[in-house]
């Protein structure tokens, strides 16, 4: 093309793009931007007294939604410390004084991060692929990285309901706090999962997502975990949310546990135990969407 011919092109272009409307440019500029969503979460419990009670969680996320793809972001922690207050008396038997001593310890423990991205090839199907990272040591392990990529479907999406199902492979790499000489610290699996959101009512929202990740170098490792949330719009900005989540590992990670005779007396060993393999949480807290 010879370069004498770039003028009229652009005359061409500059005729073009003054004759479409502004509110077109505007709507199209739109749909080729989009913007990010983004919400907060705080959650806090104190008790004092005879016995001392902290609780101290945080969350955020942000979302990113255009044609044909998602992309969402979430991390958070939540720390609980506790303990009872001990009133020790100083003097003597008929002059002393009373203080009272607390020294709470950490008896929960967690933190997250997690990204997700989806990118739909039809209004049912969508390619999923995803990373995150956990650290939860009342669980057993000091970190645990996993990747997993997939495909789902969609069975339900209007305004008020939005059902789908996940299914994908998996690599995970767990540091526990206690290695178990019989597992791999780095394993493939399968996971399935399914997520359903319905509008309750105009301020009321629903949520519940379940998790199965099978270990596949080791099948009686079964994870399942299920988050369910209410979540109660105050106002435009900030609602109220209450969460359940149930985590269940058939094969848990270990902790040491002392060895008693069968008289229950101390052997002054250590031996290791498998640890509980359900763990609960309850959660209220208020979330700020902006």
């Amino acid at each position: 093309m010879e370069i004498t011919k770039f003028p009229g092109i652009l005359c061409v272009l500059a005729a073009a793009l003054t004759a479409v409307p502004a509110e077109s440019l505007q709507e199209a500029q739109e749909e080729t931007d989009p913007s990010w969503e983004y919400n907060a979460e705080l959650s806090l419990l104190f008790t004092s007294g005879n016995s001392t009670v902290r609780t101290f969680g945080i969350g955020g996320g942000a979302r990113r939604e255009w044609a044909g793809g998602e992309l969402s972001l979430r991390a958070g922690g939540l720390r609980t410390e506790s303990g009872t207050t001990r009133r020790i008396a100083v003097g003597t038997a008929d002059n002393f004084a009373v203080r009272s001593e607390s020294d709470p310890e950490p008896t929960a423990e967690n933190y997250f991060a997690r990204g997700e991205f989806e990118r739909s090839f039809s209004d049912r199907v969508h390619l999923t692929t995803g990373a995150g990272w956990e650290r939860n040591t009342f669980a057993g392990y000091e970190s645990k990285l996993s990747l997993v990529g997939g495909i789902g479907n969609v069975w339900i999406d209007n305004e008020r309901t939005r059902l789908k199902s996940d299914y994908g492979l998996t690599l995970t790499a767990q540091n526990d706090v206690i290695e178990d000489p019989d597992k791999s610290s780095t394993f493939g699996g399968v996971r399935v999962s399914t997520s359903f959101r319905r509008q309750l009512t105009e301020t009321a929202n629903l949520e519940s997502t379940l998790t199965l990740d099978e270990n596949l170098t080791d099948a009686a490792d079964l994870r399942a975990d299920l988050a369910n949330s209410l979540a109660v719009d105050i106002n435009s900005s900030l609602a109220v949310k209450t969460g359940l989540r149930l985590v269940w590992d058939n094969a848990p990670a270990l902790t040491r546990a002392p060895l008693e005779d069968g008289a229950g007396v101390s052997t002054g060993e250590m031996v290791l135990v498998p640890r509980h393999k359900l763990d609960s949480t309850l959660t209220i807290a208020l979330v700020a969407n902006f």
